[in-house]
């Protein structure tokens, strides 16, 4: 049989040099990713999978790139201590020979179609980066339509940011033993939702509001689960929720501005009644 003919050299070097040229998150393609990304981490959690003989554990995380597209990924196999794939919350990484897998669930924490695996052939390294290549936060608070119509016909997992008014069955002398907690959440002037935590997102709540007294305050939380339940819309975490406070993220100020003219002109109005 007749070899099909070798490609130039000048076309083999460019696809070699190709090789290392990062790519983006959306330019991702199922299958093993031989072409780095550079991504910053935003939160890592565990991910327990109880079989019939033990209880294995990997680890879960969202990522996101220069642009601020999400992506989600998990770590498999086996991590030493001082292993590159002990990643960190805010820190940066190139990841090389991944895996890029199809998603199958019905829920995803992101819009993609798929997520990446981490394994014991990645190589995953800790880059510093001159200049701030990553935005501080990547968030997409949704409003109150979109939550239910995520509700309604579910296709991945929403940000949300709203203001705390009530916190109940938090246990404030060990936060870090709390394993659930619901907090009634101001969407907008005229709804409020119940927002329910459980686990170790309960927990992380629970040690914040220990440490300063968040009732009143405007929050966003990421990747909470939407659900219609007898008509209303109810929030649940998720594991990969997380709370962020920060008053100079423009989501909190613009939130926190609505509320402010909305009171002053229901005060305007009832002056003027």
């Amino acid at each position: 049989m007749e070899q099909p003919p070798l490609p130039p050299p000048s076309q083999t070097a460019v696809t070699s040099s190709m090789q290392h040229i990062p790519q983006k998150i959306h330019q991702l393609q199922e299958g093993i990713s031989i072409r780095p990304i550079i991504v910053c981490i935003r939160n890592v959690w565990d991910i327990k999978k109880h079989q019939t003989d033990s209880t294995r554990t990997s680890i879960g995380f969202m990522c996101y790139d220069h642009n601020g597209q999400l992506l989600e990924g998990r770590v498999t196999g086996e991590i030493q201590p001082n292993d590159s794939k002990n990643l960190t919350e805010g820190d940066s990484y190139e990841f090389s020979r991944f895996y890029v897998i199809h998603n199958s669930r019905q829920r995803k924490l992101t819009q993609l179609p798929y997520y990446i695996q981490i394994g014991q052939r990645t190589t995953a390294l800790n880059v510093t980066l001159d200049g701030p290549m990553f935005p501080v936060h990547s968030l997409s608070p949704q409003k109150y339509t979109n939550l239910l119509r995520l509700a309604s016909t579910p296709t991945y997992l929403p940000d949300v940011v709203g203001q705390i008014v009530i916190i109940q069955k938090i246990k404030l002398d060990h936060p870090e033993l709390n394993i659930d907690a619901t907090i009634g959440l101001r969407l907008n002037r005229s709804t409020i939702v119940k927002l329910i935590l459980c686990d170790q997102q309960a927990a992380d709540f629970s040690i914040l509001q220990s440490k300063k007294n968040r009732k009143f305050k405007v929050m966003i939380i990421t990747s909470v689960i939407p659900k219609l339940i007898q008509g209303k819309l109810i929030l649940h975490s998720s594991p990969a929720t997380v709370f962020y406070f920060n008053k100079s993220i423009d989501y909190i100020k613009h939130f926190k501005r609505r509320i402010r003219d909305y009171a002053k002109t229901c005060s305007t109005t009832f002056l003027h009644a």
